[in-house]
């Protein structure tokens, strides 16, 4: 196998990237961490899920801490894929989501909103169902688009229930109907989801070394006072409805506590992390295009590489260095321009690489038919000792490899 290059985009500091807006404040934390404001504005474009990743890796990096521990929404929607994306991420960061009342989150933006660890919907949240372009070939076709379902499997991953899909999927796309507040509650949208709240929970309750009951002791007696802080006056003159008077998302997450009782260990967000993962083979064709399949089997041919991808991120670091073990059936030859160690006959070869914290990890080998054998291969990464992914692949024969095809057609 042969070393794969993959090109390191540097990242530049900006502060207004098209409708990823990015605000350094000059305030700081508790812990004396840099505040920043981020806003995700204005439609929704193919290239905003880029711009989003790059300001969260220089959050990261820098280990800025946002504004209400917050991404602000305003925006009249866009592309749905796009939207998953940049809420896959947001979700992976555990960041929260907020829709302040003079803004407004429209169509493809709910798919944002519902993926903050916590959402906060104080604004105007409108509904309705996503329109295509699309010339479809037959009636099986266009039946084959309104049955697939992963859209409505994006928002059950992030917490949505059956109420709020409902509403998407039965208004037009020419219509748009705006929740209430009993609406918006129902479906969450005032609150930490379900495994969100458990995640947050584990956390603080470890670095704080107090019971999960103690904290939600003390965000049970904030919510109580919220609600007999309304006065009559709030209720009569400027319309307030204290039964939709609610914790912040930071104290939802717990995260005033910390403030509090700012004592115990840093490490416990590591045990409880999920890392988004996908992996797969890329094929150069006869024009030199770059075709990439989603697959745990790769074919054994030229041209072939394949490759793992995981979003990882470290808070207050520049660099992450990650070892990576891949394991084949049989011995093969490894090239590359790194150090390594080869054991096992040569079956098994070991590289530790050190990248920039951009919140992705990637890497691979390129396959050479004439030295490669087929078979399983196990890829395992860890990082600090630790594993954070194992990765199964089945090497298989050009022939295997054409006979698939065959019968796929």
């Amino acid at each position: 196998m042969t070393q794969k290059l993959f090109l390191i985009l540097l990242l530049l500091s900006s502060f207004v990237r098209a409708d990823v807006i990015f605000e350094k404040l000059d305030q700081k934390d508790f812990f004396g961490r840099n505040l920043v404001t981020l806003t995700i504005s204005g439609s929704i474009k193919e290239g905003d899920y880029k711009k989003l990743e790059d300001v969260l890796a220089e959050i990261n990096q820098n280990d800025y801490r946002l504004k209400e521990d917050s991404i602000y929404l305003n925006s009249n929607g866009g592309l749905i894929s796009e939207a998953k994306n940049m809420g896959h991420i947001i979700r992976s960061n555990h960041h929260a989501t907020k829709v302040e009342k003079e803004a407004k989150c429209e169509s493809a933006c709910i798919f944002i909103l519902i993926s903050g660890s916590c959402r906060m919907a104080e604004g105007d949240v409108g509904l309705h169902r996503a329109r295509t372009d699309y010339n479809f070939k037959n009636i099986k076709d266009m039946d084959e688009y309104i049955d697939n379902k992963t859209d409505i499997s994006f928002l059950k991953g992030m917490g949505a229930n059956q109420d709020l899909i409902d509403a998407i999927y039965n208004l037009p796309h020419w219509d748009m109907r705006y929740m209430n507040n009993t609406q918006k509650f129902k479906a969450g949208l005032f609150s930490t989801s379900e495994r969100e709240s458990h995640y947050w929970q584990e956390v603080v309750s470890r670095k704080i070394a107090a019971p999960k009951s103690f904290l939600l002791g003390e965000l049970e007696e904030r919510n109580y006072q919220l609600y007999e802080n309304v006065t009559w006056y709030d209720k009569w003159f400027k319309g307030v409805d204290p039964d939709f008077i609610f914790p912040s998302c930071t104290e939802q997450m717990f995260l005033d506590q910390l403030e509090k009782y700012p004592i115990g260990t840093d490490d416990w967000e590591k045990k409880f992390q999920l890392n988004n993962w996908y992996q797969g083979y890329d094929f150069t064709n006869e024009k030199g295009e770059i075709q990439t399949f989603y697959e745990s089997q790769v074919p054994l041919m030229k041209d072939i590489y394949h490759f793992w991808t995981i979003a990882y991120y470290q808070k207050g670091v520049k660099e992450i260095t990650y070892r990576e073990e891949t394991t084949l059936a049989k011995p093969t030859e490894w090239n590359s321009d790194e150090d390594l160690t080869i054991s096992l006959g040569g079956r098994r070869v070991v590289r530790n690489i050190t990248v920039p914290n951009t919140g992705i990890l990637t890497n691979g080998w390129v396959l050479d038919p004439k030295v490669d054998p087929t078979g399983p291969m196990t890829v395992r990464v860890y990082i600090d000792n630790e594993l954070i992914q194992e990765f199964k692949y089945e090497i298989i024969s050009r022939e295997q490899f054409k006979k698939q095809v065959t019968n796929k057609k």
